[in-house]
């Protein structure tokens, strides 16, 4: 047990610093110049190039990296170019609006998907197994935007049960629960469909082997077969339980901009359009960091749930 946890933690340092490398080539292949979606279309070329010294980006791609990599070890990611605040301290100040969504999305993924796969698998080929897959499906089919819209015409504007944009009042916990009701839902949809999908097919699977057809005839209770059925098909649940919440955090971005909710995604999206790359990198590593350890979480989880693991 302790072998397999040291494992999973030494793979974390590895799997961070080839995210935040890909990050960092990938801003620079952006097209566009950084200086003018700074300064604008009109300044001087002098403004220009003194603001590309003092950002360093006259400076060879390489050398960029190695003061990104000096940066990123000391625990310091620059300054806004835009705000000339730290960029780390900009990011912080708007994550966690942004892990609350995402983490109550997968919550709610996790308790519609797990019966809703459940009931599919015990009622295989009847009307109600069709009906739930047709609707996990329509979760996976759509665009998350596409939903928060129609939610929002829908829940907002004709039957007017919930607001259609802003995160509630500040200090109101009530108010800011009740503003995120409908944006959790929405990026809920996917998830719940793939977590409803596999539970489906990993509940058929057991249901099927001989020791669970004998617990049948034996006279056991269906919930009881179906608790120990969901105990055995928990290890593949757990995976798809971590893409789910890398999925959530990625599309958070979109259900952000489409509920005008601040969060990393807002933030992201100005970074973006102002080539700020020191502020685009801090959001992008926070993130990840954010992934690779909810991913942590839940492969130290697997020996609980799989004997095999511990052996």
């Amino acid at each position: 047990m302790l072998r397999y946890a040291a494992s999973r933690l030494i793979l974390v340092i590895p799997t961070v610093l080839g995210m935040v490398t890909i990050a960092f080539f990938t801003l620079r292949a952006l097209p566009g110049d950084p200086a003018i979606a700074i300064l604008g279309e009109f300044a001087t070329e002098q403004a220009l190039q003194d603001l590309r010294v003092a950002l360093g980006l006259d400076q060879p791609l390489w050398v960029q990296f190695g003061r990104f990599v000096r940066g990123l070890v000391a625990g310091d990611l620059g300054r806004s170019a835009i705000t000339r605040q730290p960029a780390m301290r900009e990011v912080m100040s708007v994550l966690p609006p942004s892990l609350m969504l995402a983490g109550c999305s997968v919550l709610i993924a996790i308790l519609a998907g797990l019966p809703i796969g459940m009931v599919s698998a015990l009622r295989q080929g009847s009307w109600v197994d069709y009906l739930l897959m047709v609707v996990t499906i329509s979760g996976i089919s759509f665009p998350v935007f596409w939903i928060g819209l129609i939610m929002i015409v829908l829940f907002a504007h004709t039957i007017k049960l919930f607001p259609a944009v802003g995160a509630g009042s500040p200090g109101d916990l009530l108010s800011q629960a009740h503003a995120m009701v409908l944006p959790a839902i929405v990026l809920a949809a996917g998830g719940t469909a793939y977590i409803a999908r596999l539970t489906r097919s990993a509940m058929l699977e057991i249901l099927r082997q001989d020791y669970m057809l004998v617990a049948k005839a034996m006279g056991i209770r269906e919930r009881r077969i179906l608790w120990y059925g969901l105990r055995n098909a928990l290890p593949p649940i757990l995976g798809v339980i971590g893409v789910t919440f890398a999925v959530a955090i990625g599309n958070a971005i979109l259900v952000e901009v489409v509920f005008s909710r601040p969060g990393l995604g807002s933030l992201i999206i100005k970074a973006t359009f102002s080539r700020d790359y020191q502020l685009l990198q801090a959001g992008l590593l926070v993130l990840s960091i954010s992934v690779v350890l909810v991913n942590l979480v839940l492969d130290l989880l697997y020996p609980l749930v799989d004997p095999r693991v511990r052996r």
